[in-house]
């Protein structure tokens, strides 16, 4: 009798965050007589942790709180007691602190699952040399957009032969452009007005994801578009920031805070739109997840944006920091009814053909048939 291969996916926190949301994903759709999977989430429970859970995956909490000696030691300890054929890491905390002490230890088979051109990176000379001498230990590398491909080629010198890019993806079965009735139902348990035109902006509220232009266009839309209400979904340390800006423009009544959302394709049938104003992304989940639903969306070109959406076809991409294009390409969509469903309609095609979580589990199972072979 084959026995499954016991894998350990390792990441940051299993907080609100796009790399969780795939995780989760990718774990529930892996072949179990294959891959067993287990997660070890290196500070907290966050707010994934009970779906983990729920959904049957043995769950590691590594340490109560971001506190480095505490949860390297356990995570030492950890690989120590048990046995697992392979290790991914998730998430540049994971990288930077547990997976050298994987390599210490030996191990001989360590995917690593790159989602974005981290901008601490760029920032400390330091921890992008400590990342690159990390990357030289392990069997293989997920970059999860050709810009991130190239960046561990150019700025890490990484070998063409340790590089597979693998996007994220999602279940389309699970996100789906909504009935009439699944609208209704969706701004009711969420408060929003039936008749409101709505725009989403989702995301972890950090620097990354720029939610500051999102206001500033929101605030310069509603002046043009008073009968246009902005949502934001997601919670994060500039939350309090961002509320203070809110309050302070004196249209509160026009934008929400809708903090983190637990039923997430119920958040997207709630939308007609989405806008993200991030300045620089790997592959976003919101972005992918939207696009099944078939909702139109006004996005920055940056990174692995532009590699995802194709510029007035399935979406509207715009320069990153361009206020004046943003507000124009959000206005352009107000307008235009039959641009908003073609855009949609195009949008779930792209989902369905390039990003299904199905087919690209599968290629992540081939990868870690090559790196047990090897």
């Amino acid at each position: 009798m084959i026995h499954a291969r016991r894998v350990l996916h390792v990441i940051d926190s299993l907080d609100l965050g796009g790399a969780q949301t795939f995780l989760l994903d990718l774990v529930t759709h892996l072949d179990r007589s294959r891959y067993d999977p287990e997660v070890a989430s290196m500070h907290g429970r966050g707010v994934y942790a009970a779906a983990f859970e729920t959904a049957g995956i043995t769950t590691h909490v590594l340490s109560p709180k971001k506190w480095p000696p505490y949860y390297v030691l356990n995570f030492w300890n950890l690989l120590r007691r048990e046995r697992y054929d392979i290790l991914h890491f998730h998430l540049f905390g994971a990288n930077l602190c547990a997976k050298p002490l994987a390599i210490a230890q030996g191990h001989p088979a360590i995917v690593v699952h790159d989602q974005c051109n981290d901008a601490s990176r760029e920032r400390n000379p330091l921890l992008l040399a400590a990342d690159a001498l990390a990357n030289r230990g392990v069997s293989r590398i997920i970059a999860v957009s050709g810009s991130v491909r190239r960046y561990l080629s150019d700025r890490e010198d990484v070998p063409d032969s340790n590089l597979t890019m693998i996007p994220n993806g999602i279940d389309a079965s699970a996100f789906y452009p909504a009935t009439e009735d699944q609208r209704k139902e969706a701004r009711r348990a969420l408060g929003i007005p039936f008749s409101a035109f709505v725009i989403g902006g989702i995301g972890r509220l950090v620097e990354q994801k720029n939610f500051d232009l999102f206001l500033e266009v929101a605030l310069r839309t509603i002046n043009v578009h008073p009968e246009v209400l902005f949502v934001i979904a997601g919670t994060g340390p500039l939350e309090r920031q961002l509320r203070e800006k809110l309050e302070s423009s004196g249209h509160g009544a026009s934008i929400r805070f809708l903090g983190h959302v637990t039923d997430r394709p119920g958040l997207f049938h709630a939308l007609d739109a989405l806008l993200m104003t991030s300045d620089f992304e790997g592959t976003p989940m919101a972005l992918l997840e939207a696009m099944a639903c078939g909702l139109p969306v006004v996005a920055s070109s940056v990174d692995g944006i532009a590699e995802v959406c194709t510029d007035n076809r399935d979406g509207l991409l715009v320069s990153p920091r361009n206020l004046k294009g943003f507000c124009s390409n959000v206005d352009r969509m107000i307008r235009d009814p039959e641009m908003r469903s073609s855009l949609g309609k195009n949008a779930r095609g792209t989902i369905l053909e390039r990003y299904e979580i199905s087919s690209l589990v599968r290629r992540i199972e081939s990868l870690y048939d090559e790196v047990l072979a090897k």
